[in-house]
């Protein structure tokens, strides 16, 4: 009996588009999942390769997909043989035309900027060797770091807009990327600029009304706030008995701090409509980070008396707690190791017990008083923080968001590919009549066992959503660094220890103090200019 021996070859075709700069590309993505979005029923093939382990290395085949010569755009066109002589000479003359205008263009900026830049150093040494330096770069930090952080971007410009990467140019994501990057600088610089602008020109149409509202808010808050509710809890506040000495003590202190705070505000009250053009002005040249960076240390610096009488506060609300819990042991007969983190066993003498016992009961009937008064300045100083909290995050939201990105997802979305996936075409259909893409015509349709199977797929990408595309860039500024602050505020203020006062975010891209040469940055600047020259 003879045997025959029949093997079936079938070959599986798969359309794509070629990837281009500037048009498409190919990503599996990371939330997006991988799915054939189809209505009919799928293939066999891709049922018996989804019940296969997943053994297939799809990132080194869009790899291989993606690192196409058609990446590169033409830079020569074809012309016919009777004009070419004529094409070739004015080419010549144009391409000379061009790379000189291009020449002192890159003199041009880099003359600009390495002045610019000469200034930025000078005006940083200066200021290092002066002791004042020292109390201002504390006193307004968060300005300070705005203008620290627009300095660099200005005078990064050439090492970002020059890419030496060799990827880029052979690989169309990378490539893409590196143009998001290079745009989301000075994109994000020009937002800002102009936002400050409008800001800016607000607050110098309206400088007078500005000043009145205030110097309203400011008497408000001193008055109404303040002194009313120092006076309020030295009597009987919400029904309270208070001890009367210890509340009068606080109250007191709490009075004088308020009162001599707003002496000295008085007086600045006089220079406010200058530090309002000044802000106006910073927020105009440097952009809308820099006033709101100012308005976090004027708040800061304007409710002093505030924070300090909270610290002051709190450092005796909390040595009352840790008395009171340090007696109530002493009761059971137990002593916290501060070693070994935990509570042993310790025999305490008669002597010992009588003290507490004398202590625990006055420090014990204290708290409320002190709890009042603290309970009432955490509310301020928490208000107060919130209130800069919030406009750092207005600060990180400016400076992070993908404003180059936003407009690219806008006009062109096949620059964010968020997955890929296989539409696979019906079997009636024939090939001849499908769009050629990365593949010769041919037929496609299989009899195997049988039975018709379609063994035609295009492959397909599905794009990033808006969310997907904005939630990479302020992950990584804000990181669960809301949820730490929180759970630091809350331990802070329940326990009487310091309470966090700042985020301390840091937007990206965040770039290092910049310390070369004036001629090697010279020659960065030209460079970078001529790179971007067209080429022939």
């Amino acid at each position: 009996m003879a045997s025959r021996l029949t093997s079936i070859i079938a070959t599986y075709v798969i359309l794509y588009k070629v990837p281009t700069f500037g048009r498409n590309h190919f990503s599996l993505g990371v939330d997006t999942p991988r799915k054939s979005k189809t209505s009919f029923k799928k293939p066999n093939w891709i049922n018996d390769l989804e019940k296969q382990p997943s053994f297939l290395d799809l990132d080194s085949i869009l790899l291989a997909l993606n690192c196409s010569d058609a990446a590169s755009l033409p830079v020569t066109q074809e012309c016919s043989t009777s004009s070419c002589g004529a094409y070739f000479a004015f080419a010549s003359v144009y391409d000379v035309l061009v790379q000189v205008t291009w020449h002192f263009m890159g003199i041009f900026l880099a003359s600009a900027s390495t002045i610019l830049y000469i200034m930025i150093l000078v005006f940083r040494k200066s200021l290092s060797h002066i002791f004042q330096y020292l109390m201002l770069h504390k006193v307004f930090k968060h300005s300070w770091n705005n203008i620290h952080r627009r300095s660099c971007q200005i005078l990064y410009w050439p090492i970002v807009l020059r890419d030496t990467s060799l990827s880029s140019t052979v690989n169309v994501e990378y490539a893409h990327k590196t143009a998001i990057r290079k745009h989301a600088l000075w994109s994000s610089i020009a937002v800002d600029l102009l936002m400050g602008f409008v800001l800016g020109a607000a607050f110098l149409l309206n400088t007078e009304t500005i000043c009145i509202c205030t110097i309203a808010l400011v008497h408000h808050m001193t008055d109404a706030i303040l002194r009313s509710g120092c006076v309020w809890l030295m009597g009987v506040p919400a029904g309270f008995k208070l001890n009367t000495e210890l509340a009068e003590l606080l109250g007191m202190i709490s009075l004088n701090a308020v009162q001599i705070y707003s002496t000295l505000w008085f007086f600045v009250g006089g220079y406010l409509r200058h530090i309002l053009q000044g802000i106006a002005f910073s927020g105009i040249t440097l952009g809308l980070t820099a006033p709101v960076s100012f308005f976090i240390d004027i708040i800061q610096l304007a409710t002093l008396h505030v924070t300090m009488l909270h610290w002051l506060i709190s450092s005796i609300y909390s040595r009352q707690i840790q008395t009171v819990a340090s007696l109530w042991r002493l009761f059971r007969g137990r002593k916290w190791n501060p070693l070994r983190q935990r509570l042993d066993s310790y025999d305490y003498t008669v002597e010992q017990h009588v003290v507490g016992s004398l202590l625990f009961t006055p420090v014990l009937l204290l708290i409320p008083t002190t709890s009042v008064f603290y309970v009432f300045f955490s509310i301020l100083t928490t208000t107060v923080i919130w209130v800069c909290v919030m406009l750092e995050i207005v600060i990180a939201v400016i400076q992070s968001t993908p404003y180059a990105e936003l407009t690219l997802w806008v006009t062109r979305r096949q620059r964010f590919p968020a997955g890929v996936f296989f539409l696979h075409e019906p079997s009636s259909r024939d090939l001849s009549t499908l769009p050629i893409r990365g593949c010769n015509e041919r037929k496609a349709n299989d009899t195997i066992d049988g039975q018709s199977e379609s063994l035609v797929s295009e492959l397909n990408c599905n794009y990033a959503t808006l969310v997907q595309v904005l939630r990479s860039n302020y992950e990584r500024v804000f990181n669960r660094t809301g949820f730490s602050f929180c759970k630091e505020l809350a331990y802070g203020i329940l326990s009487g220890e310091r309470v966090p006062s700042s985020l301390h975010l840091q937007p990206s891209p965040s770039f290092p103090w910049m310390n070369i040469g004036i001629t090697e940055y010279w020659m960065h600047c030209r460079d970078s200019v001529l790179s971007c020259s067209p080429k022939r």
